[in-house]
């Protein structure tokens, strides 16, 4: 077993599987990624009747669409006001009512396709300190007055002893509109959907040119092509040199790391996560963690800004882990895996388009298990012809990454100072 292999490939051995494309093929729209934007997006437009293709370089899920923590969060990953300020206040509501959508659609696909996920509902954001307590308070205000329903404030221990057995917090919101799934299993649903629906994909395609015009032709690196009127770039951190150049300096890589337990038993589960909600606490590089359908905590975090590989992975994550939870000292690790997440610079996901029909989407910031497929569903509906959320997403103005090649050093040095103003609590 490879030493990145996921948890939920693990769960999967027989998932279904896509053979390569061995011709040359013609189609309305090719997509180029084959996580949840690329999927979320062949869906729709399959269903609308375009005749599409998806083309994965490696196998469905091998991004973080399949390797992630298995939250399912509301809203844009920032702040709303970093959003609404570059907008007029109609346009800030469509803003604000796209992103809340990607929890509903999730839903409604789960329940629509039958897909079998282990969706269940209940977050605690959770507050290390005075101040980050301040600004889920802050939050809790903005979202209420756009009439989000979902908070209990958690204002002191007992409150959060209803959710989790920790002292490691000093406040909380809990929320009923968020929750968490099996990720796998849900892109895997939703490809099926997707192929019932006419759509083709493509597994092992990895594509090594594109050639731009009114019609557009993909190169694989098989030697195959794929011509298409219209392009869908969705394959975020994992697109290498087919990014246009409008995208490359305006997306960083992150690496993130995420680790499974052994099943522990129901007993140790309830003093852990009383009430079963997934929790993810306010730091700029967080932790987060969840208990799966069959009794593990899955515990994330320890991003790296860097792109050095770091060794004592495991190690870290348990050490991280242990801090919030004494009682899993000791506990036996099933697996341990890393992989690469896109963030913009003011962490909200970059939509945008070229004149010749080129439509991509990047920078989820962590935050895309329901963000990625709703996302996909908004580039599917600007090529079928209503883009009045994709318009809206695609004026917002993103900076490039400031230190040109020492962009990575630079952004190492901005996450040093984050990390050490919440180890500080300033």
């Amino acid at each position: 077993m490879s030493p990145q292999t996921s948890i939920y490939e693990t769960e999967l051995p027989q998932r279904p599987r896509y053979g390569a494309l061995q011709a040359p093929l013609e189609v309305d729209v090719a997509i180029i990624g084959g996580g949840l934007t690329g999927i979320s997006a062949a869906l729709t437009l399959a269903e609308a009747g375009f005749q599409t293709a998806v083309l994965e370089a490696g196998q469905l899920g091998a991004g973080g669409s399949g390797r992630n923590g298995g939250h399912v969060c509301q809203g844009w990953p920032t702040d709303f006001i970093k959003i609404q300020r570059q907008l007029t206040p109609q346009d800030a509501d469509i803003a604000w009512q796209s992103g809340m959508a990607a929890v509903d659609l999730l839903k409604d696909r789960v329940t629509k396709y039958n897909i079998d996920c282990d969706l269940t509902f209940g977050y605690l954001h959770a507050a290390l300190h005075k101040r980050q307590m301040t600004e889920l308070d802050e939050m809790q205000d903005e979202w209420e007055a756009r009439g989000y329903a979902h908070f209990t404030r958690l204002g002191d221990a007992v409150a959060l002893g209803q959710h989790i057995g920790s002292t490691a917090y000093y406040g909380g919101l809990y929320d009923t509109g968020c929750g968490q799934i099996q990720p796998l299993k849900y892109l895997h649903g939703l490809a099926l959907a997707a192929v019932d629906a006419g759509a083709q994909i493509y597994e092992n395609s990895p594509v090594a040119s594109l050639e731009r015009g009114a019609k557009k032709t993909l190169q694989l690196a098989n030697g195959h092509r794929v011509r298409a009127r219209i392009i869908l770039l969705c394959g975020n951190a994992y697109l290498d040199d087919i990014a246009l150049p409008q995208m490359r300096r305006r997306l960083a890589e992150v690496t993130s790391s995420v680790l499974a337990t052994a099943p522990l038993s129901q007993n140790m589960v309830v003093q852990l996560l009383p009430s079963g909600a997934a929790v993810a606490d306010c730091n700029a590089a967080l932790n987060y963690c969840r208990i799966d359908a069959d009794r593990r905590m899955i515990f994330g975090g320890r991003a790296s800004y860097s792109k050095v590989e770091f060794g004592n992975v495991r190690a870290d994550l348990s050490r991280r882990m242990t801090d919030v939870f004494p009682l899993l000292d000791g506990a036996d690790i099933d697996q341990v895996w890393s992989g690469k997440i896109g963030i913009t610079v003011n962490r909200v996901p970059h939509f945008g388009r070229t004149d010749d029909d080129v439509y991509f989407v990047q920078g989820f910031s962590g935050h895309g298990v329901a963000l990625t497929g709703q996302a996909g569903f908004m580039l599917a509906k600007a090529v079928i012809g209503d883009a009045t959320q994709f318009d809206v997403m695609s004026s917002l103005s993103h900076k490039i990454f400031p230190g040109g090649p020492l962009r990575t050093p630079a952004l190492a040095l901005a996450m040093t100072w984050f990390k050490l103003r919440d180890r500080l609590k300033l």
